[in-house]
């Protein structure tokens, strides 16, 4: 593999844990640490990486889906570790056994950060968790984004992914399916508001908007194992796009990162199409992966 290609891995994504591997040049940075030290430690063995030479740890906020194994992981290999000052405060009130501070770094929205030849700009995230920030990755021209747990598709988080080349984007829940289900109504609604989470439709929208601003791969992710299913979630955003005429669009990627194990790999830097299948119900002009995909 070219040692300029931008790797990203979802190592695990959904309400159950969520963890995200870039490998850039070298530099390797984990995004959310959502599931236990162990589970971290073997999937990141899984993909032919080591736990203990990340380069850095960055949480997105303080729900334990994204740092349940943060406290152990920190201790073991002692990884210097950013979050905003209120995530900061979330984290410390769950660790069970203190770690020198020294590895803890605050950070603002919109100061970009460098790690390694990496550059990373933290943005504020539509959320009910007080810090919640995604984030934008750059280095030698290529970019990615991450943008999970936001309730609406912003005005902060659209400039902060705008013309960013892969992105990874929640698309948590079908609305017919939460709230037909069984979540006490005040869950439903909380999930449902401007602060929760990104519906399947919403988020086809969103897609759309990064496809017509440049996005080449996109990942759905953070699906709801209750509210939806990864057929759910593709069939509406894919139909949500067609319906908008991006059947004649340039090729993409739109792959599902999956809940339990870690996704195939998103190469940037590279010709990434020529891996990629057609799925046999869209016309060739288009590029369907199914990497990684729950069933």
């Amino acid at each position: 593999m070219s040692s300029d290609v931008f790797r990203i891995i979802p190592l695990f994504s959904g309400s159950s844990g969520n963890a995200v591997f870039i490998n850039f040049a070298g530099t390797k940075i984990l995004i959310d640490a959502g599931r236990s030290c162990k589970q971290l430690i073997e999937a990141l063995g899984q993909v032919g990486e080591s736990a203990e030479r990340l380069d850095a740890i960055f949480i997105t906020h303080d729900h334990s889906d994204h740092l349940s194994g943060l406290d152990v992981l920190v201790r073991k290999f002692n990884h210097h570790t950013y979050a905003t000052p209120m995530t900061w405060r979330g984290i410390r009130n769950s660790q069970k056994k203190p770690h020198s501070q020294d590895l803890d770094h605050e950070i603002e929205p919109w100061k970009t950060l460098r790690v390694g030849c990496v550059d990373v700009t933290p943005f504020p995230t539509p959320h009910d968790a007080e810090g919640s920030v995604g984030y934008r990755f750059e280095s030698m021209g290529r970019s990615f984004a991450l943008v999970t747990d936001i309730g609406h598709f912003s005005e902060d988080v659209k400039r902060a992914v705008t013309g960013t080349e892969a992105v990874l984007i929640e698309a948590n829940y079908n609305k017919d399916m939460l709230f037909s289900g069984p979540y006490p109504w005040m869950l439903k609604k909380r999930v449902d508001s401007d602060y929760g989470h990104l519906c399947n439709t919403d988020c086809a929208k969103a897609v759309a908007y990064l496809l017509e601003n440049g996005t080449q791969h996109i990942i759905l992710g953070h699906l709801s194992q209750e509210n939806n299913s990864p057929s759910v979630a593709r069939r509406e955003v894919m139909d949500y796009l067609l319906d908008q005429g991006f059947l004649n669009a340039p090729p993409f990627s739109l792959t599902l990162a999956n809940r339990h194990y870690p996704s195939t790999p998103i190469l940037l830097g590279q010709d990434s199409f020529e891996t990629t299948t057609l799925s046999p119900s869209i016309a060739p002009c288009r590029i369907i992966t199914e990497a990684g995909s729950t069933t």
